[in-house]
């Protein structure tokens, strides 16, 4: 009797072992495994980011406040990438009414969409892109009018070049240079001419800059400077990064309107910039304009 009591014991014992194993060494393990894989899945669907431009667009006209600028973000850069879907009548139609609404939303909503119609080089959206010229918001009139550069929309010009002389605000003036440059209508050629004199520095350059894209070599002097490391030390808000860029657009632009008053920078520049990248643009410029040269190799 002793001996079976002694044996059920055992038997009990070793399947309390089997269980407390089983429990600690499967189920446990099993059971984080399944509430971790659901845990993931959830913060997946709740966090999930589309990239359709169509559902983008939905969320613009229903979502939370927060989410229908990001939204709206996230469909300028859709639209922005070359190999998008061509964009149907309807889609059109929604974004067009979608921007027309958002005079009562949030500015950056509204900015975001002015900047998703212009990526898309549609002049469809010139006519309401116009309206948005005159909202009371900065922000959101400065975005209408990058987006109908962008779309190089002519009608668009002379309502720029009203805002040019009409502003008091250096950002709103420097964007509206910009837009007549990308727009491209000989017809500003005078006006950004006396650009080249204002007080403002980004001004003047990037009114050169928009005359050489027009093949108008007014500004040439202008950009001579901006080729010129020690020219633009002078100027202490610019960083080395901002630097560079200017550098480098400055470089681009001698490729767009050819003048040989360019040679002797672009030439330093093909020698002695300490940013080899700076140096091989400055190589190509020379090398695709100037047939007389020689190609330049570092030593």
């Amino acid at each position: 009797m002793d001996q079976n009591s002694q044996n059920d014991t055992e038997k009990k014992n070793e399947n309390s072992r089997i269980y407390v194993l089983f429990y600690s060494f499967f189920l446990i393990p099993f059971m984080i495994a399944v509430f971790g894989a659901v845990f993931f899945l959830l913060f997946k669907f709740i966090t999930y980011e589309t990239n359709n431009a169509e559902d983008l667009l939905n969320q613009v006209k229903v979502g939370s406040a927060s989410k229908r600028w990001q939204s709206a973000f996230e469909l300028a850069k859709v639209l922005n990438n070359p190999d998008a879907n061509p964009l149907t009548k309807s889609f059109k139609g929604q974004l067009t009414s979608a921007y027309e609404k958002s005079i009562h939303d949030d500015p950056l909503v509204r900015s975001y969409l002015a900047m998703a119609m212009g990526s898309t080089k549609d002049t469809t959206f010139g006519k309401i892109l116009m309206s948005g010229l005159k909202d009371k918001t900065l922000e959101t009139r400065i975005a209408a009018i990058q987006a109908l550069g962008l779309l190089k929309y002519f009608p668009a010009t002379k309502s720029i070049r009203n805002i040019i002389n009409k502003t008091d605000t250096q950002t709103e003036k420097l964007t509206a240079t910009i837009a007549l440059g990308m727009i491209g209508d000989p017809s500003t050629i005078p006006h950004l001419k006396n650009l080249l004199d204002d007080e403002e520095a980004n001004i003047r350059w990037d009114a050169a800059i928009a005359l050489a894209k027009m093949g108008n070599n007014s500004g040439v002097y202008i950009i001579e400077g901006l080729l010129d490391r020690e020219y633009l030390k002078q100027f202490k808000q610019i960083d080395p990064i901002e630097e560079k860029k200017v550098l480098m657009i400055a470089i681009r632009t001698t490729s767009i309107l050819f003048d040989k008053r360019f040679e002797d920078k672009l030439t330093l520049l093909s020698k002695n910039d300490q940013d080899l990248s700076i140096r091989n643009a400055a190589i190509k410029a020379l090398e695709n304009n100037y047939s007389n040269i020689e190609p330049i190799t570092d030593e």
